[in-house]
């Protein structure tokens, strides 16, 4: 499971009562909803449609909600440069400013409605005398407890960032204080929900410094102390993530491949530590391999195609006059594969048009059929009062000649 891209989600992009189906294999349950369009809907215009809708794999029944905790390292080394600039600097990134912006783009493609988000940082600090590590000292902090607050959770990204790089790599505390928070555990600040799936993204762009050996290098104990946390977090049902930025992360990979693979998550190795920034947007932590959208009448896929970490996607799927069949095909992890389906009509402009014609041409004849009816009764009321009138003057004479 450590192959770079392995967590991307393959695309050419539901949850509604609309149009849903649903796959139970292999201990896992497939459900896709289709949001828009409406079955049956009337289209016009330009000859495409907005697809929404989401996609989920329930992993023995596991549920549809994630509680995200994003662990990110800000020790001194990732001040180095990640190989890629900004728009708006002439210079490249730093590694954490390439961490923090990766952490932007996921949170943009993440919906509240669904998930909760935290953040925690690891470093330590040390001796600059001795390279050891300063007892008593936290080797990670909570910036941001779990929240649907997206806002707040930019704010602590935004604070990270302007703090900047310090400190050696105590991995462990990083994993204990995510597990912490993501399983309720004594002293946590979060609230994670009892009903919610829980995940963590590590990000590191070394190897375990402290909280044991000299911060410029790695000691046995660093390794085995992160590799027992992850073993805490896979008892509380906690799925990490790993992502190794960098030569050095790359150097000695052992801490960050066995946290990934005892807790049930991937390992994804970024040489250019700036890749992060595109990969982590679009790794996915809902069991999701692939999400496909197509025009099953003209056998044309979709475009445009975004597909969010939680499942939700949107594309768009260009139509054929009549009656269109769009298919939404999902293939999880573990090879499980379903479809749905929903139907709309799509009129060209020009036909609209027409018929929009012929029904003001219908309801004009309709009204002047309307007029001459109406015209007819007056004509037929006037009659009947003159006649009346008549046998009215008629009796009145015979009365008066009697």
């Amino acid at each position: 499971m450590s192959r770079y891209g392995m967590a991307l989600l393959l695309s050419s992009c539901f949850f509604s009562s609309v149009a849903t189906a649903s796959a139970i294999e292999k201990g896992t349950r497939v459900e896709i909803g289709i949001e828009a369009p409406q079955e049956g809907a009337t289209i016009s215009g330009p000859s495409q449609v907005m697809v929404r809708g989401q996609a989920r794999a329930f992993r023995e029944y596991k549920p549809g909600n994630f509680d995200l905790m994003l662990i990110v390292d800000t020790s001194g080394s990732t001040r180095a440069p990640a190989g890629v600039q900004s728009a708006a600097l002439p210079y490249d990134l730093s590694i954490l400013a390439a961490e923090v912006a990766a952490a932007e783009g996921l949170l943009a493609r993440l919906d509240p409605g669904n998930t909760l988000v935290g953040i925690v940082t690891f470093a330590g600090d040390y001796s600059f005398m001795t390279g050891q590590a300063i007892p008593n000292q936290a080797g990670a902090i909570l910036e941001q407890p779990l929240t649907t607050n997206y806002p707040e959770v930019q704010m602590a990204l935004r604070r990270i960032l302007a703090r900047g790089p310090n400190g050696g790599t105590d991995m462990a505390a990083g994993v204990r204080l995510a597990v912490r928070e993501l399983a309720g555990l004594d002293g946590a600040i979060s609230r994670p929900r009892p009903d919610s799936r829980k995940v963590a993204f590590l990000l590191t762009d070394g190897i375990p410094t402290l909280p044991f050996g000299h911060v410029n290098s790695m000691d046995p104990g660093d390794v085995e102390v992160a590799i027992r946390a992850a073993g805490v977090a896979a008892k509380a049902a906690i799925t990490i993530h790993t992502f190794a930025l960098g030569m050095e992360a790359l150097s000695a990979p052992y801490a960050c491949t066995q946290i990934a693979r005892m807790t049930g998550g991937t390992f994804t190795p970024l040489k250019k530590p700036g890749d992060i920034i595109e990969v982590l947007p679009r790794t996915s932590f809902a069991d999701l391999d692939m999400v496909l959208v197509t025009n099953t009448t003209s056998g044309r896929p979709a475009s445009d195609l975004t597909v969010g970490p939680d499942g939700r996607f949107q594309a768009t799927v260009p139509l054929a006059s009549g009656v269109n069949q769009i298919a939404v095909t999902v293939l999880a992890t573990d090879g499980t594969k379903e479809s749905a389906s929903v139907r709309v009509r799509y009129v060209r402009g020009e036909s609209l048009q027409l018929e929009v014609q012929q029904e003001n041409k219908d309801l004009g004849l309709e009204l002047k059929r309307i007029e001459e009816e109406n015209k007819r009764l007056e004509e037929a009321l006037k009659r009947k009062r003159d006649d009346e009138a008549r046998k009215k003057a008629l009796d009145l004479e015979i009365g008066l000649d009697r």
